[in-house]
């Protein structure tokens, strides 16, 4: 068995088939890692071996949307699907895959040029309602104008706050449609939020409060605890 897998690698040289799929997985294996540089690197070198491999084309071509190099993961996903509808090995279903996959680099090349909403509340793509609920919260206190914060940056977390907490919004924005397509309602009731004042950020995210008139000590927000009221704690939902 070691006598015919060492004279087929002496037949094939370094330039091989072998040596191109060893190198595809090692590169796969270190995407899986997150060590994209590394990844790359054997990328590269498998696609030197085998130009019209699709797999190498498409690790290749996910390690750079990592990297967040789209324009160049675009072009490698349109390679793979023309390299995988030729090829023989290759299923529809990979072929439908891929085509999925470079949907998914050109929406993020079109993010990247606009708003990120996910980066503005800082949450990750996958996330919760309540995450997005938990994240806005957050923000919308650290930048309030009322607080000393930025408000371009607060009237940014509220539009994102608008789209992400509405499922339709939400998917329409993941999907790439162009933010004027959300039209004049895209911030919903919140046009005048980056005006409130705290006790009505309060009461219009949370519903009201049982005692609203403790309220007047917040300039240090410390005395948040006798906010609550009614299964809260410190005014805020478990």
């Amino acid at each position: 068995m070691n006598c015919i897998c060492a004279t087929e690698y002496k037949e094939e040289g370094k330039g091989g088939q072998i040596r191109a799929t060893l190198l595809s997985n090692k590169a796969t294996a270190l995407f899986k890692l997150n060590e994209n540089e590394k990844a790359l690197e054997a990328s590269d070198e498998s696609l030197e071996l085998s130009p019209h491999s699709f797999k190498a084309l498409r690790t290749r071509a996910r390690i750079y949307l990592n990297l967040q190099k789209y324009d160049a993961a675009i072009g490698d996903f349109k390679s793979a699907i023309k390299e995988a509808s030729a090829e023989g090995s290759a299923t529809d279903a990979d072929v439908r895959a891929l085509r999925g996959e470079l949907k998914k680099a050109e929406v993020a090349l079109k993010r990247s040029k606009t708003k990120d909403y996910y980066k503005i509340l800082g949450v990750p793509k996958e996330c919760t309602e309540a995450e997005i609920k938990k994240a806005y919260r957050r923000e919308s206190l650290k930048h309030h104008p009322d607080k000393g914060g930025d408000e371009e940056q607060f009237k940014l977390v509220s539009e994102a706050y608008a789209i992400l907490s509405d499922s339709q919004k939400r998917h329409r924005y993941d999907m790439g449609e162009d933010e004027d397509g959300f039209g004049d309602d895209m911030m919903g009731g919140m046009h005048g939020m980056p005006h409130m004042d705290l006790t009505e950020l309060f009461t219009q995210f949370h519903g009201g409060f049982s005692g609203r008139g403790g309220m007047g000590g917040m300039g240090g927000m410390g005395g948040m605890g006798g906010m609550g009221g009614g299964g809260r704690r410190g005014g805020f939902p478990y």
